[in-house]
């Protein structure tokens, strides 16, 4: 018996996390009966609206834990900072979360199975979460598997670096308060539980590095989407933005390019179009698209029509970790894309042959240019992505790699709900 718990409700057609969840979820029901939790905070706005509900036949059970202690501890006034005050003993990460006894208690109470054979947690906090009811005595796991997917304390390392000279110094070091508790928090679980899980290359070999007694694996992202017709040629070019508007990567790497290189494509190319389409969008995204009149569609039922409208899909990641999932839906979808170097990054995408990839926003202009200007190259690219996402990036890719992270046997039947 499998116990699955998740800070990230499981959807076919949601964020990158959400779609890294479901497939996750699916490669588990192949290896047995799976009882699913969803932990949440009252803040998480998917966990508050999304449905469970396809994912039910799939699972033997399907159980939310709303999580109200889940939230960073108020700080004591015991010393200036900047004309503040700060403790830093009482502070807590959203990522490596400290719960109350009373909350554990409780949290408890409502598992489905507190001895599980195989306990799965996606994602730091969740494993987190398990290992302080572990240490209570409240739950008992023969084998214990989290998936962090990323690295989180590299992300906010990232981002301290990226954004370091428009914080004030209270800012940068709660940041660097933040990374340290996820780092020890990372320390704890990979060393002791039975193995721990990433998406690419680099970040498997780092974490092997830094914790060289720990079981790493590595379990890619994986993508299953309809091949997509070309869009019938009538001499404009659509260009199409897909992703979580509220999350800060894509923020930052949005606004980077409708500031400096959409005014360019739109120079060369005056037909140009841009459509962006995404969950939660940020005040300065919406204040963006209506500056410059661009279409923005917020938290819609289904991304596949935008992507039957596009012509380019566009990637313009400048900080973050991981793997892109956008990148993966849009080679299968076959759209040619193009992106950063980051927003590439543990993916072994070749520059002009699976996307074209740029290190700034002047050559991201560049890119869509060209490719607008070359309807033969652009269609080589897709096919050549297409072919390399099937490979690569398919969910059977990922039904392998789970089945060896957890030392299962592949089965040779379907899971629940789930067609061969």
């Amino acid at each position: 018996m499998i116990l699955c718990v998740m800070r990230i409700p499981p959807t076919r057609d949601g964020s990158g996390g959400s779609q890294r969840a479901w497939f996750l979820l699916q490669a588990l029901c192949r290896l047995g009966p799976v009882h699913f939790v969803l932990i949440s905070r009252r803040t998480d706005r998917d966990s508050q609206t999304v449905s469970l509900k396809p994912i039910e036949p799939m699972v033997e059970s399907v159980t939310k834990i709303d999580i109200p202690e889940w939230q960073p501890t108020g700080r004591r006034q015991i010393g200036p900072l900047d004309g503040r005050w700060i403790d830093v003993a009482t502070m807590r990460s959203q990522e490596a979360p400290r719960i109350p006894a009373a909350g554990l208690e409780r949290i408890a109470a409502q598992l489905p199975t507190r001895a599980p054979g195989i306990l799965f947690a996606g994602r730091l906090p969740s494993a987190v979460i398990m290992q302080a009811l572990i240490d209570r005595g409240l739950l008992k796991a023969e084998f214990r598997f989290v998936d962090f997917d990323d690295i989180m304390s590299k992300f906010q390392e990232r981002q301290l670096r990226t954004e370091a000279q428009m914080m004030d110094r209270q800012g940068r070091l709660l940041l660097r308060f933040d990374a340290a508790y996820i780092r020890a928090a990372e320390k704890r679980i990979a060393l002791g539980w039975n193995g721990v899980s990433v998406c690419t290359d680099e970040d498997t070999e780092t974490l092997r590095a830094t914790y060289p007694s720990a079981r790493v694996v590595k379990i890619p992202n994986v993508m299953e989407r309809d091949l997509l017709p070309p869009r019938q040629e009538d001499g404009r070019l659509n260009l199409l933005f897909v992703g979580n508007l509220g999350f800060l990567p894509n923020i930052q790497g949005l606004k980077a390019f409708m500031q400096e290189a959409w005014p360019a494509i739109r120079s060369g190319l005056p037909d140009a179009r841009l459509t962006i389409v995404g969950l939660n969008p940020a005040p300065e995204i919406v204040r963006l698209s209506e500056e410059q009149g661009v279409a923005l569609h917020r938290n819609v039922p289904e991304v596949q029509p935008f992507y039957r409208d596009s012509d380019i899909v566009l990637v313009p990641i400048l900080i973050g970790s991981g793997t892109r999932i956008k990148i993966l839906e849009a080679m299968a979808h076959g759209r040619a894309i193009v992106t950063t170097a980051m927003g590439a990054e543990g993916l072994d995408l070749v520059h002009g042959r699976h996307a074209m990839v740029v290190e700034d926003m002047a050559g991201f202009a560049g890119a869509v240019i060209a490719l607008a200007r070359d309807p033969g190259a652009r269609r080589r690219m897709v096919e050549e992505a297409r072919a390399f996402q099937q490979e690569r990036f398919g969910p059977g890719v990922m039904n392998a790699a789970v089945a060896s992270a957890l030392d299962q046997p592949m089965p040779a039947r379907n899971a629940p709900g789930q067609a061969a």
